[in-house]
């Protein structure tokens, strides 16, 4: 994640927005550097001029995530409280954030603050007001008074935008989404102290100012949305000695990788019509091949026996096949037809078929 000064790029930092804030405004005080270029003004922290402006990020990611409707919630978690003789401030947490006071008295490393802003957003979300509510990105937020601030990102346009995400650990934390046609991007809750402290100016020297307009970048995580494919099966005749049984090979390539490879199976009992769902397990975009591997013993496919659909977003891709008993009564189907990859010929059927019909 950035933070930036009026305008202009700092440095890269990690997921957490205020890394300013560790082992400085975490201990209550922040003491002028010895060496400095340019004599530090005393904090002010009875100003309500602050604004804060919030860019979605995204880097690579950003011509999509700019369709996914980004708006950011701002709560206010803390009011600035100046540190008597020291040029720096604390913070009094606010009603339903007391809790964070323990860890903040802990002189917080960045883990610490990632946490605190995790219990910031669990009341949040359940139980708190946001001062302003669905700014949208790269828009400045004004009128904002010192302290610390819970900054929720969200897709605009989703309702029940909560979420989890899980950490490598097993761990489960908070996070809010926001959605493009093809995209899901969760983002996690963070915190942003108004002012904040700059060290080094645009030139790389070193300086110690404080800084009542701020602008700060996210960093969610894009993922693949998932998408669904509907097979939908007819059965014109029915021969009644055995189960028909047939199965599908489905393929999926998006950008030119496969994304998804599996088999499906539709048994049959009597003619008619049947159908299976593959829901939400293809990426939105992915080109898919559907083809029939198995007919069963004593029918034919009367359709087409491969065919190909595209999965879009919140539709249900669908292709569709069929067939019909060949006259020749041999039976069909089984209940032990086993299936195998190899990377040369992809899915290969062994039949051992059971209960054969009479006359085979």
């Amino acid at each position: 994640m950035e933070i930036r000064w009026n305008g202009r790029r700092k440095k890269s930092l990690s997921r957490l927005l205020c890394p300013v804030l560790t082992l400085m405004l975490a201990a209550g005080l922040i003491a002028a550097a010895p060496g400095l270029t340019r004599a530090a003004e005393a904090v002010d922290v009875g100003r309500s001029d602050c604004s804060l402006t919030i860019h979605p990020g995204g880097g690579e990611l950003s011509e999509d995530l700019a369709k996914a409707n980004v708006v950011v919630d701002l709560y206010k978690v803390a009011d600035a409280v100046e540190t008597e003789g020291k040029d720096g401030f604390t913070f009094a947490f606010l009603s339903g954030y007391e809790s964070l006071k323990g860890a903040y008295d802990q002189n917080p490393d960045n883990e610490s603050w990632r946490q605190m802003a995790q219990t910031a957003a669990k009341y949040a979300l359940e139980s708190g007001e946001p001062i302003s509510k669905g700014n949208p990105v790269d828009k400045k937020v004004e009128n904002l008074a010192c302290g610390l601030y819970l900054l929720i990102a969200r897709g605009a346009d989703i309702e029940d935008y909560k979420t989890t995400v899980k950490n490598e650990d097993g761990t489960e934390e908070i996070a809010t989404i926001a959605r493009s046609e093809s995209h899901d991007y969760t983002f996690a809750p963070e915190l942003i102290a108004l002012p904040s402290r700059q060290n080094i100016d645009e030139n790389g020297n070193e300086i110690s100012q404080w800084v009542y307009d701020m602008e700060v970048t996210l960093k969610p995580e894009q993922k693949g949305r998932p998408g669904s494919l509907e097979i939908v099966k007819n059965l014109a005749t029915y021969n009644v000695n055995v189960p028909a049984v047939f199965v599908f090979q489905v393929e999926a390539e998006l950008e030119g990788e496969v994304v998804y490879s599996d088999v499906v199976t539709l048994t049959f009992t009597e003619a008619g019509q049947k159908t299976a769902l593959l829901e939400n397990k293809i990426p939105v975009g992915a080109k898919v091949t559907v083809t029939e591997i198995y007919s069963g013993a004593s029918y034919k496919i009367t359709s087409a026996d491969e065919q190909k659909v595209t999965i879009e977003a919140d539709k249900i891709a669908s292709v569709e096949f069929s067939n019909d008993h060949d006259t020749t009564n041999h039976g069909g189907g089984g209940v032990n037809n086993h299936f195998t990859y190899d990377s040369e010929n992809g899915w290969q059927l062994e039949k051992q078929p059971a209960n054969r019909a009479d006359g085979e």
